[in-house]
Formats: structure tokens, C-alpha cells, sequence
């Protein structure tokens, strides 16, 4: 009985071990998207999207393998959660302008744990969109636009997608939300007028005994005809262990068919 008992620990720390190990392995995600409505003159378009990176500080190391030519950075939300530093986010927002990129940031709900107004200050003085129920809109030399919407994740957000739509003037229309769930509180209308939804939160249900999970795993999905892809995270909530899911960011190419 000693034996099998020290065994079991055994095995406990080894998961465990691997557990923490899995959380703090960075992987580089690749999804290649073709679209009708991206303007032809864009060509396609470059984004470096990642959310969830809650206490974890961005790896160089993992930033220097993306060679590609980055045109946008998106930062999907929960960049901070309660107790995380300001000093934290100022180095992970300077690894991010390594591409000379604009970066476009979304609230989620753990960012209001700390000091959000002291958040907002700091990320307007690093140069970061802010997109709160808002759209930022991308020119092309020809004239052509992309529009990326950006809708806060409390409180009614079929209303703020109406503000995010008044300032959205682009062909191409790419929606950024924390929560997937979101989307439920859309129209059909609303959701077909937009071309590709970014979202994380979810962080892939972070721990998944024999493919089961407390929340579906990432990746690219549809909602009608309309592609929703959802991020797995950077960084864990609770505990800093992950199973059956990857600590990720992804670098989204999308492409015009015109």
C-alpha cells in the first residue's frame, strides 16, 4: 500500500509538473481566411491577435518568431486582472509596437479588477486604440477602408455595437469582443454585417479532463455564415496550469479574393 501510495504522489507531481509547464509554453497560432469583401487593394493583412494575458509577461523569445509583416496588433482583453502591476503592462505593450504596428486594445472583465481609469491613462500614453463601443478605420493608398469594431464587454452590447457600427465606414469589418457569448445578444443583422469576430475569455476551458472542459476549446467556428474565431489565451485565470489547452496568440492572415 506504501508503494502504491508513493506512486500516486509521484504521479500527481509529475501532472502537475506538466501542467505548469504546458501554461507557460508558448505556441504561435496560424489561420489563413480568404474574404470577398476585403478590399482588393488591402491585398491581405497581417494581424497579431492575443488575449487573456492576465499575470503572464509576453516572451521575446516567442514575439522574435514572428517574421511575418504584422499590420495591426489586437489585444483581445483581460491584459491585466487584480494585483498585476502597471510596470507589467507597459513592458508587454512595448514588445507588442516591436512591428511598428498600430495596437488596438478591448476591455474585458478582469481588467476592471484593478485600477481601470489608472489602465486607461497608461495605455493612452503608450499609443494604444482604445476601442470602447467604437471603430477604428484603416486606409488603404487607393482609398479603401477596414473597419475594426471593438464592443465593451458589460452591459447591454447590442446597443454598443449600434455605436461601434456609426463609426465603422470600412468594406471589410472585423469585430473584436471578449466573451464569444456575446454574440448571442446580436441581431442576425448585426452579426452578417460584420466579416470576421475575434474573441477569447474563455481560455479554452483552461483545464480538460478526457476532452471534457467547463467551457468548448478554441479555434475557428462559424455563427451563421460569418467566421468566429476564439483564442484559448496567453495567460491562465486561478491557477497558472493548463491541460488539453495552449497558452497561444495568433498571427491571422487574411486575404482578399477580388
Amino acid at each position: 500500500m506504501m508503494y502504491i501510495g508513493l506512486s500516486v504522489m509521484v504521479v500527481g507531481i509529475l501532472l502537475l509538473f506538466h501542467m505548469y509547464r504546458k501554461a507557460h509554453t508558448d505556441v504561435i497560432d496560424r489561420q489563413v481566411l480568404s474574404s470577398e469583401f476585403l478590399p482588393a487593394s488591402f491585398r491581405e493583412i497581417n494581424i497579431f491577435f492575443l488575449s487573456d494575458i492576465h499575470r503572464r509577461t509576453l516572451q521575446e523569445e516567442t514575439l522574435s518568431k514572428v517574421t511575418d509583416s504584422i499590420d495591426l496588433v489586437i489585444i483581445g482583453g483581460d491584459l491585466i486582472e487584480k494585483g498585476v502591476r502597471m510596470e507589467n503592462v507597459k513592458q508587454n505593450i512595448t514588445k507588442l509596437k516591436k512591428w511598428g504596428a498600430p495596437v488596438y486594445f478591448i476591455w474585458g472583465n478582469n481588467d476592471y479588477e484593478g485600477d481601470y481609469h489608472e489602465l486607461d491613462a497608461t495605455l493612452l500614453s503608450l499609443g494604444v486604440h482604445i476601442l470602447g463601443n467604437t471603430a477604428a478605420n484603416l486606409e488603404s493608398a487607393e482609398g479603401e477602408k477596414i473597419s475594426i469594431l471593438g464592443v465593451d464587454f458589460y452591459h447591454h452590447p447590442e446597443e454598443n455595437l449600434k455605436y461601434a457600427y456609426e463609426d465603422a465606414t470600412g468594406e471589410f469589418k472585423v469585430l473584436v469582443i471578449h466573451d464569444p457569448a456575446m454574440l448571442q445578444a446580436f441581431s442576425s443583422e448585426q452579426k452578417n454585417a460584420v466579416h470576421l469576430v475575434l474573441s477569447g475569455h474563455t481560455h479554452g476551458g483552461q483545464i480538460r479532463l478526457f476532452g471534457w472542459g467547463p467551457m468548448p476549446k478554441g479555434g475557428l467556428k462559424k455563427d451563421r455564415d460569418t467566421p468566429v474565431f476564439v483564442s484559448e489565451g496567453y495567460g491562465t485565470r486561478l491557477l497558472p496550469l493548463r491541460l488539453g489547452t495552449q497558452a497561444e496568440c495568433h498571427v491571422i492572415t487574411i486575404k482578399s479574393v477580388k
